[in-house]
């Protein structure tokens, strides 16, 4: 139990370091990840000798294999960025099943530790759709902003997105914060009039060229942005649910399934 639980405090540690650097600057140190990854192996490897448990080796394999796999699978479709694909890896070689000594409160578990952290760190993020939006009725119909002045001609659908996971700030905070990436694209016609379009698809990592920056410096007003998100801060929530809580999209599946 205590070399289990110190795998967990190891974990948490760890994440907790990652978390504040993807607060502040959006980005992790891989110096982390080279201590926490043979630390965490290395007390994993040391369960297994005191232990003789050879489901607990296979185990800590297939989570490596296949929640490594999934994680660099994210990270190269630019879905993820590379430090929650390391900080993944890294979980799945530490704590590659559900810590025994702990009873998560809903009762169901993934066969592999981190994947439930992985899925709960998802269903957390997907909760900041809903803060966006209720910011964007707000800015919309509570102040009578005019969220889409300047890009009348856009699809609906391309609109409703931005809606979703976007935010309109002003101009010059672009470029000034790492915090923001920009949803719209802007060129300039031959008459030196400027076309803006949203940019709704893009891949996790993409930074605006100076050139880019410079054309959105020539507008004024407020430019249409998606919050970059910490998602490194949401693995360490879906961490702790999956020790408390347990999966929380697998139990919420069960129970759609027996409402049925």
């Amino acid at each position: 139990m205590y070399e289990e639980a110190t795998r967990v405090g190891l974990s948490l540690f760890f994440l907790a370091i990652s978390s504040w650097y993807d607060l502040k600057e959006r980005e992790v140190s891989n110096r982390v990840w080279m201590v926490f990854a043979p630390l965490g192996l290395a007390l994993s490897l040391l369960h297994f000798h005191l232990t003789k448990d050879q489901s607990f080796l296979v185990s800590m394999g297939m989570s490596a294999l296949i929640v490594g796999g999934f994680s660099v699978a994210l990270f190269y479709l630019g879905l993820f960025g590379g430090a929650d694909a390391k900080a993944l890896i890294c979980l799945s070689l530490t704590l590659p099943v559900q810590p025994s000594f702990v009873r998560p409160l809903l009762k169901v578990v993934s066969p592999f530790f981190a994947f439930s952290v992985l899925v709960n760190a998802v269903v957390f993020s997907s909760a900041s759709i809903l803060g966006i939006a209720l910011y964007n009725l707000y800015r919309g119909f509570g102040a009578g902003e005019n969220l889409f002045e300047g890009l009348e001609s856009e699809p609906l659908l391309n609109k409703i997105l931005a809606f979703f996971t976007g935010i309109k700030v002003d101009v010059n905070k672009l470029g000034k914060s790492p915090h923001y990436i920009p949803l719209e694209t802007v060129s300039a016609g031959d008459d030196g009039s400027r076309t803006r379009r949203l940019r709704i698809f893009f891949r996790l990592g993409e930074e605006s060229e100076e050139e880019s920056l410079n054309e959105f410096r020539s507008l004024k007003g407020k430019v249409w942005v998606t919050p970059s998100l910490p998602f490194i801060v949401f693995i360490t929530a879906g961490f702790v649910a999956a020790l408390l809580l347990g999966d929380i999209l697998m139990w919420s599946a069960a129970q759609l399934v027996n409402a049925i």
